[in-house]
C-alpha cells in the first residue's frame, strides 16, 4: 500500500498543481517494474536516457526470482526533491524469499514528479554498471549407506568426459573412442543428440576414474585428441566398487539439459546431480536444499560485495543394506563372466539385498533387479509347493520318460535321461518329463497362480528401488499348464526374485526384499509357509548339490540349490539361459546366465562357489 507524508503546505500545493503528483509517479513506477514492463516504466524516468528502463531490470535478472513485489512507505517530500522507503519481497527459487529495504530518489520538474534513478534504489551497495547475481551454495552431498551404516561412496578423482557439438568432425569415430572408455552405446547416442540440440554446450558423455583416464593415455590419448571432446576433472564421488557404481548405488556427474528441464529450480547449469540408480532416485533427499549468495558483479564479473546469505539445509543420508564385503566378493566372482549375467545375494534372516552384480557394467539396464527371464527348472520349487499342497509327497512316485506329451506338445529333458523313481528323485535330476507328468495329474492352472501368490511373487516390490516383481500367468491350456511347470511358458522372474524365493524357503516364511530403509516393504512382517513343505524342500535342495545336478562344481558344504536352464526366443538350438538359486548359511543367492552354452549347474555352480568361499573367508 502506498502511503504519503505530507510536510507542508508549500509541498501540498505542489502536489495538487498541475502534473503528475509524487505519489502517482511512485504507485506507477512500482507498478510497471514489478511487471518488468520497460516501456510502461519510462515514463516516469527523470532522465531516461537510452536503454535506462532495461539496464534497471537487467539489475536483478540474474536473481531469476520467480515473484516480486515492491512497496512504498511514506513519502518524505522537500520543495522539489523526495523520498521513498521501497520494501522488495523477491521469491527465490529454492530459497524462499529475500526482503531488502531501499530508498527511490524523486525530483520534480515543470510541476511533474519524476524517479530520478541510482542503482541503490535496489541495494545499498550498488553502483553504476552493476548488477546484482544469485549463486546457489550446497552443502556436502549425504552419503549412501551400507550395512552397518558403512559408506557406499568415497572421494575419488575422476574425470568427466564430454562433447561439444559445434567441434565434432567424425561423429563414428568419436562414439568408438567414447565406447571404448567406457561409455555404452546408450550414453554415447544420448550426448550427441544433446549435442546437436545444443552445438556450444558442454554435454557430459561418462564419467571415469582419474586412473582410468590415465590408462587411455591421459593427455596424449586418442580420445584427448579427438576434436569434439572436451574433459574436465573433478574431485566427485563415486561407489566404492565399479558393479555398485553401474547399477544400484549409480553415480552424479554434471546435469544435463534434460535432467535440468526434469529437476527445475534450484538447480542449474552447474549442478552436480545423481544420474542413475540411488543417486538419482534420491537426489532431493541427498541433495537437501541449497544456500545461496546474493553478490554485487561488475562488469568485469567481478563480485564487490554479498548482499545476502542464505544458509543451506543438509541433505539426509539414504541407508540400505548393502553389504560392501558381499557386494566385493560378488563382483569378484563374477569378473570371469563374459557374457551378460546377473548375480543377488539376500539375508536369510531378514530378506535385506546384500549384494548385486549385473554384468557387462556397461550396460545400463539393471538385469539383477529389474530383469524378466524365463526360470526353467528353477521354477520346481514353487510347482514342488503346489504340489505338496495337492497332497504329494518327496516320495511320490514319478518316473522320467525320455519326451511326454501333453496338450500336443512334446517335452523333452534338458539334461538327458535319468531313472527316477519319486518327485524327489526328479527334482534332484531336473527331469521335466516327470514334472510335466506329475502336474497334469494333479495341478489345475490356478494353483500356479495360488503358489506364485504364496510367495508374494506378481506383488509389486516397494523396496525403494526398481524391481521387476516376477510374473506367473495361468495357464491357458494343457500344454501351458506343462509348460508353467517346468518354469517356460508365460513364466518370467528376475534374479532378485529367485534370491528371494530361495532365502523364504531357508527361512521357512515369506518376507518381501528389502533395500532402503523406511520403504514400505522394510517393516513387513514374514508369513509362515507350511512346516513340512519347508523341510521337504531342504531335503530336496540339499541333495541337488550332493547327488544331483549342482554336484561336483565346487559349492562348498552346506549349501542348498536348484538349477535351471531355460530356452527363449528362437532358433535351432534355442538359446539357453544357466540359473542356480539356493542358499549358504544366512546368504541366499540367484544367478543366470543370458545364451548360456551348458545347464546352469555346470555354467554357474563354479561362479557362486567362488562367491560362497570369498564370503567364507572374510571377503
Amino acid at each position: 500500500m502506498l502511503a504519503v507524508t505530507v510536510l507542508s503546505a508549500g509541498v501540498l500545493s505542489a502536489c495538487s498543481s498541475a502534473g503528475r503528483s509524487a505519489p502517482a509517479t511512485v504507485s506507477g513506477f512500482l507498478a510497471a517494474w514489478d511487471g518488468a514492463d520497460a516501456a510502461s516504466m519510462v515514463p516516469y524516468l527523470d532522465r531516461p536516457g537510452a536503454g535506462l528502463a532495461q539496464q534497471i531490470l537487467a539489475i536483478t535478472s540474474g536473481l531469476h526470482a520467480t515473484a516480486v513485489t515492491r512497496t512504498a512507505g511514506p513519502l518524505s517530500l522537500h520543495g522539489s526533491r523526495g523520498q521513498a522507503p521501497v520494501v522488495s519481497v523477491y521469491t527465490l527459487p529454492g530459497l524462499g524469499t529475500w526482503r531488502e529495504t531501499t530508498t527511490m530518489d524523486l525530483v520534480r520538474r515543470s510541476g511533474r514528479w519524476q524517479v530520478a534513478w541510482t542503482p541503490a534504489a535496489v541495494a545499498p551497495q550498488l553502483s553504476g554498471g552493476q548488477r546484482l547475481e544469485l549463486t546457489y551454495v550446497w552443502d556436502h552431498r549425504a552419503a549412501i549407506l551400507g550395512a552397518g551404516g558403512n559408506p557406499l561412496t568415497t572421494d575419488q578423482p575422476q574425470v568427466i568426459v564430454g562433447v561439444e557439438g559445434q567441434r565434432i568432425k567424425d561423429p563414428a569415430a568419436l562414439t568408438q573412442l567414447l565406447t571404448a572408455a567406457g561409455a555404452s552405446p546408450a550414453q554415447v547416442r544420448a550426448a550427441l543428440t544433446e549435442a546437436t540440440a545444443h552445438p556450444t554446450f558442454f554435454e557430459p558423455v561418462v564419467t571415469i576414474t582419474e586412473a582410468a583416464f590415465n590408462a587411455l593415455g591421459g593427455h596424449s590419448s586418442a580420445l584427448y585428441q579427438a576434436p569434439g571432446t572436451q574433459f574436465r576433472p573433478t574431485s566427485a564421488r563415486a561407489a566404492i566398487t565399479p558393479g555398485l557404481a553401474a547399477h544400484l548405488v549409480g553415480q552424479v556427474g554434471p546435469v544435463t539439459a534434460e535432467e535440468l528441464a526434469q529437476l527445475g529450480a534450484p538447480y542449474d547449469a552447474t549442478s552436480t546431480v545423481g544420474q542413475t540408480g540411488l543417486e538419482a532416485l534420491y537426489e532431493k533427499q541427498l541433495a537437501g536444499a541449497p544456500g545461496g549468495r546474493i553478490n554485487v558483479v561488475d562488469q568485469a564479473g567481478r563480485t564487490t560485495a554479498t548482499v545476502a546469505i542464505f544458509q543451506p539445509v543438509a541433505g539426509r543420508p539414504v541407508s540400505t543394506g548393502l553389504d560392501p564385503s558381499v557386494q566385493r566378493a560378488a563382483e569378484a566372482a563374477m569378473a570371469a563372466v563374459a557374457g551378460t549375467a546377473a548375480l543377488v545375494a539376500v539375508r536369510v534372516s531378514t530378506g535385506q539385498v546384500l549384494a548385486s552384480v549385473s554384468n557387462p557394467e556397461s550396460t545400463p539396464f539393471d538385469a539383477a533387479m529389474d530383469g524378466s527371464f524365463p526360470p526353467g527348472s528353477t521354477f520346481k520349487v514353487l510347482t514342488s509347493t503346489a504340489l505338496f499342497a495337492a497332497g504329494l509327497s518327496p516320495a511320490s512316485v514319478a518316473s522320467c520318460p525320455t519326451t511326454f506329451t501333453l496338450g500336443g506338445r512334446s517335452f523333452h529333458n534338458a539334461a538327458g535321461d535319468q531313472p527316477v523313481t519319486s518327485l524327489q528323485a526328479a527334482f534332484v535330476e531336473s527331469c521335466n518329463t516327470a514334472f510335466v507328468q506329475l502336474a497334469s495329474s494333479h495341478l489345475k492352472p490356478s494353483d500356479f497362480a495360488a503358489v506364485a501368490a504364496r510367495f508374494d511373487l506378481g506383488r509389486p516390490i516397494q523396496m525403494g528401488y526398481p524391481a521387476f516383481a516376477g510374473m506367473v500367468p495361468a495357464p491357458a491350456d494343457l500344454a501351458e499348464l506343462g509348460a508353467t511347470a517346468i518354469g517356460q511358458a508365460g513364466v518370467l522372474l528376475s534374479p532378485l526374485d529367485l534370491a528371494t524365493v530361495a532365502a523364504d524357503v531357508a527361512r521357512g516364511s515369506v518376507l518381501p526384499p528389502r533395500l532402503v530403509a523406511g520403504a514400505p516393504d522394510d517393516g513387513a512382517a514374514p508369513v509362515a509357509l507350511a512346516p513340512q513343505t519347508v523341510t521337504d524342500l531342504h531335503a530336496m535342495m540339499a541333495a541337488v548339490v550332493t547327488s544331483g545336478t549342482a554336484a561336483g562344481t565346487g559349492l562348498p558344504a552346506g549349501t542348498f540349490a536348484k538349477t535351471g536352464t531355460a530356452e527363449y526366443g528362437s532358433g535351432t538350438p534355442l538359446p539357453l539361459d544357466a540359473w542356480l538359486m539356493g542358499w549358504h548359511g544366512d546368504v541366499a543367492f540367484a544367478m543366470v546366465e543370458q545364451n548360456s552354452k551348458g545347464d546352469g549347474g555346470p555354467v554357474d555352480g563354479p561362479v557362486v562357489a567362488r562367491f560362497l568361499t570369498a564370503l567364507a573367508q572374510g571377503g
